[in-house]
């Protein structure tokens, strides 16, 4: 979807592509100026009242950050001279607990993997995979 185009025509959808962009800005220029290992632990959420709100996902890179920001913020302000200070918030992402898979085959199914991986002798590779297969328990 070409979303330049029907900015041209709305408003409000220009405004919000503009501020995209600045904010996307500000976000690579953290990245750019803090550690690696930090890279995937926070974003920029706005600037709202001269405060750059940054959103960690921890609370550890959000002391990190309450320590280091402010060392940036005179960069920050050649981007937006709006900025005054920079807010830190805890925001963790969402966590999803791992799948447990309890899915058994009965040993009937497991023949059958095993009869239709012998059939396919044209196709070693997907044999190979029901062979793999037909030999899991659990």
């Amino acid at each position: 979807m070409n979303l330049d185009r029907f900015s041209k025509k709305n408003a409000q959808l220009r405004h919000l592509l503009t501020q995209s962009a600045h904010w996307q800005r500000l976000n690579t220029y953290l990245r750019q100026e803090l550690p690696a290992n930090m890279h995937n632990h926070f974003t920029v959420a706005c600037v709202r009242a001269g405060d750059l709100v940054v959103i960690a996902h921890n609370s550890m890179i959000a002391a990190r950050l309450r320590m280091v920001l402010p060392t940036l913020l005179p960069a920050l302000q050649l981007i937006d001279e709006s900025i005054e200070t920079v807010r830190v918030k805890v925001q963790p992402k969402e966590y999803q607990a791992p799948i447990d898979k309890q899915a058994n085959l009965t040993p009937t199914a497991r023949q059958e993997l095993a009869r239709s991986a012998d059939a396919l002798s044209h196709h070693p590779e997907l044999a190979e995979a029901l062979r793999k297969l037909s030999r899991k328990t659990s």
